[in-house]
């Protein structure tokens, strides 16, 4: 009985490991991200200072 509760540990632990790995995998930029938004409005990080997502890759700028 007691090799069957750690079958259904691992298994719980290894089904949540999953779980986040494929949630998060598709997860880009910087790891300290804080959220703020920004970079969406101006392709740039303000932790970073470096160009992020599509419109960090973009030249031109309307000129």
């Amino acid at each position: 009985m007691v090799v069957l509760g750690w079958f259904l540990l691992i298994g719980a632990v290894g089904g949540a490991a999953w779980l986040q790995y494929t949630i998060h995998k598709q997860i880009q930029g910087p790891a300290n991200c804080m959220g703020c938004g920004k970079c969406d409005k101006t392709g740039i990080c303000i932790l970073t200072g470096k160009p992020v997502g599509p419109r960090g890759k973009e030249t031109g700028h309307g000129d």
